[in-house]
């Protein structure tokens, strides 16, 4: 039996065929090839284009707050920073050689487009930087990717600039950190992504920090179209998308690893310093605040917090050289590394070293988001470039 076409069906075929036709020449197998998206953990994923362009976003620090580290030597071809927070820019990890991005403005990392957008840190934090954050829009593959970092609800202007959102990325946890689940939910039906992926909330897997941060599970069961993945990487098409929205819950990277001991203790030390100094008894903290450093030496953070103390009880040349030590090693998170630059400063230009406060202030501008610092840096700068050509 011999079966033809249809008048009718012969330009619809014809018509796909062309389609599929024109995509093979314009290099389909880019586009047509699968998009990679790995859920590292907190805020940061890295996206691989089909070309193996590997895009890093909201790499968070190791030793503060969360509870688990960040993987050793995570490939990648661009770092892309919502926000200057310690949990969201932990570039740092990463050679200078390697580009980030942390302004509004359009980049081109390899075959993928990234957008950056000026959106704002949801209330009440950052505002010692502003509450600046560049909410990501990533295309690879024909995907498109929207991470939001720790925006709240967008403004009227900012999702007009939106567009097509295949895949959204948004901070959502059962006590509201970031976003309500009512803003959120209106976000999706403005934007009808076809793929939520969620993000900075409590990873109970990994550690039961940070207390701050909640659960998922409650949020989880008022959404239709939930899938956990069981595994901590996607494989996306534009070709492949679900037809109906879905929730997709990835694991962390098996990378990720808890906390030692030796961190938790430090921790506990540092905690317990600070109630001391509350209740006046500032020997006491300095002796805690000893034991942290000795513990944790390579965390800037208790280090910094001692040298802080031994300044305010005068002992300056011992806390010059805690900062000297700590500050020549590294990587630090950028809070703690700029607030022992400045402190270094200060101390340099008390005992007459004006060069070596000259220095740190310089680094601090090159480094830092801190409006105070930046001013205190300018400000001194300024005095010594004016009495120098006096």
């Amino acid at each position: 039996m011999t079966c033809s076409m249809s008048d009718a069906m012969k330009p619809i075929l014809f018509s796909f065929r062309g389609l599929f036709l024109a995509h093979i020449l314009a290099g389909a197998p880019q586009v047509l090839a699968h998009t990679t998206i790995e859920y590292i953990a907190h805020a940061c994923f890295v996206i691989e284009s089909p070309s193996g362009t590997r895009v890093v976003i909201d790499p968070y620090n190791s030793s503060r707050w969360l509870g688990y580290s960040f993987p050793e030597e995570v490939r990648a071809d661009a770092v892309l920073v919502t926000h200057p927070h310690y949990d969201h820019d932990a570039s740092y990890y990463w050679s200078r050689d390697v580009p980030v991005f942390r302004a509004p403005g359009r980049y081109t990392v390899g075959d993928v487009s990234v957008r950056g957008l000026r959106g704002h840190h949801a209330d009440p934090y950052g505002k010692e930087f502003g509450q600046r954050n560049t909410v990501w829009l990533i295309e690879a593959g024909g995907l498109r990717i929207l991470h939001l970092g720790d925006n709240g609800p967008p403004s009227r202007e900012l999702l007009a600039e939106f567009g097509r959102v295949d895949v959204l990325m948004p901070p959502v946890d059962d006590l509201d950190h970031i976003l309500k689940a009512d803003e959120l939910a209106a976000l999706r039906t403005e934007l009808r992504p076809k793929i939520v992926l969620p993000m900075h909330y409590r990873l109970t897997a990994v550690s039961e920090l940070p207390k701050s941060v909640g659960l998922i599970d409650e949020w989880l069961s008022t959404q239709p179209g939930v899938r956990r993945i069981e595994k901590d990487t996607a494989r996306l098409s534009p070709f492949a998308l679900p037809k109906d929205p879905e929730v997709w819950v990835l694991d962390p990277s098996a990378h990720v690893k808890p906390w030692d001991e030796r961190l938790h203790q430090a921790w506990a030390l540092r905690d317990d310093a600070r109630n001391e100094l509350k209740r006046g008894a500032a020997d006491r903290a300095l002796k805690l605040l000893q034991q942290a450093n000795t513990t944790v030496p390579e965390a800037a953070v208790f280090a910094v917090e001692l040298a802080e103390l031994l300044a305010k009880a005068a002992h300056h040349q011992e806390a010059i050289g805690i900062l000297e030590r700590t500050l020549a090693s590294g990587p630090h998170d950028w809070e703690y590394l700029n607030r022992g630059r400045i402190l270094l400063a200060q101390l340099y230009a008390s005992s007459g070293n004006r060069s070596g406060a000259a220095e740190q202030y310089r680094l601090v501008l090159r480094d830092s988001d801190r409006s105070e610092w930046l001013l205190e840096a300018e400000r001194f700068l300024g005095d010594s470039a004016g009495a120098s050509t006096r």
